[in-house]
């Protein structure tokens, strides 16, 4: 096997593994959870709410607590907007307060 054939196969095994086929200049999930976090803090309406926000494999996972679903809705449209985002999974509560 030459050594431009045992390359791809090395890249092409790192894509299957790591479940997408990304770019290597696209960010890693822990810049995509610190960008999330920066958008929603960065939100006059979210900056108050305790949301986490991690990430895994591309997908984001919100956590916490809102007030109302409008401020729910909110924080998946940010999340979904930042660049290297696959997937956004809302577990977000509200607190009874909207």
């Amino acid at each position: 096997m030459s050594t431009i054939s045992k390359s791809l196969a090395v890249l092409m095994l790192g894509v299957v593994l790591s479940g997408g086929a990304y770019a290597a200049g696209d960010p890693d999930d822990e810049q995509i959870a610190a960008e999330v976090q920066k958008q929603i803090d960065a939100k006059p309406s979210l900056q108050f709410f305790n949301i986490y926000v991690r990430a895994l494999n591309h997908v984001v996972y919100l956590e916490g607590l809102v007030d109302t679903s409008v401020d729910q809705d909110e924080a998946e449209t940010v999340a979904r907007a930042v660049p290297g985002v696959a997937k956004v999974y809302d577990g977000l509560a509200m607190n009874g307060n909207g």
